[in-house]
């Protein structure tokens, strides 16, 4: 079997659920808010942060390998549009906004909890819709 062979059916195919996406989100959300404000966070955010961005890895290229069509979907405004949210939460918003006092720590929190729950909950679903419009089954031989 060669890898751009698919191993999986259309069916199967489906987004990540939104209780897996609430545990990112709320790992990646809170993480990131303490580990900018709060010093004696640092090494457990980072190891946490790690963990977050090998575990996704490592569920991307299981899912890729058993959907090769993943890998060619056509990018779609709604993918690009939850990209650029993602990654204005991980930058922009990080450094224009700096929490002070356990009350602001904890709105911004709940925002990036929430921003990045959504985001990557639409990130895949966007994804694997353009993965199933482009869905090819090999005929078997």
């Amino acid at each position: 079997m060669g890898t751009s062979e698919v191993t999986g059916t259309r069916g199967q195919l489906r987004c990540i659920s939104w209780w897996a996406s609430l545990l990112v989100g709320i790992l990646a959300g809170t993480t990131l808010t303490w580990i900018r404000t709060q010093r004696n966070f640092f090494f457990i955010g980072a190891v946490i942060i790690a963990v977050v961005i090998v575990a996704l890895g490592l569920r991307t290229i299981r899912r890729r390998a058993r959907f090769p069509q993943m890998a060619q979907a056509h990018v779609s405004w709604s993918y690009a549009f939850w990209a650029v949210i993602l990654l204005i939460l991980v930058g922009p918003i990080q450094l224009v906004y700096v929490a002070d006092d356990f009350s602001e720590l904890m709105l911004k929190s709940l925002v990036l909890s929430a921003g990045f729950t959504l985001g990557i909950h639409e990130i895949d679903r966007s994804l694997v819709n353009a993965s199933k419009k482009n869905y090819h089954a090999t005929p078997a031989a």
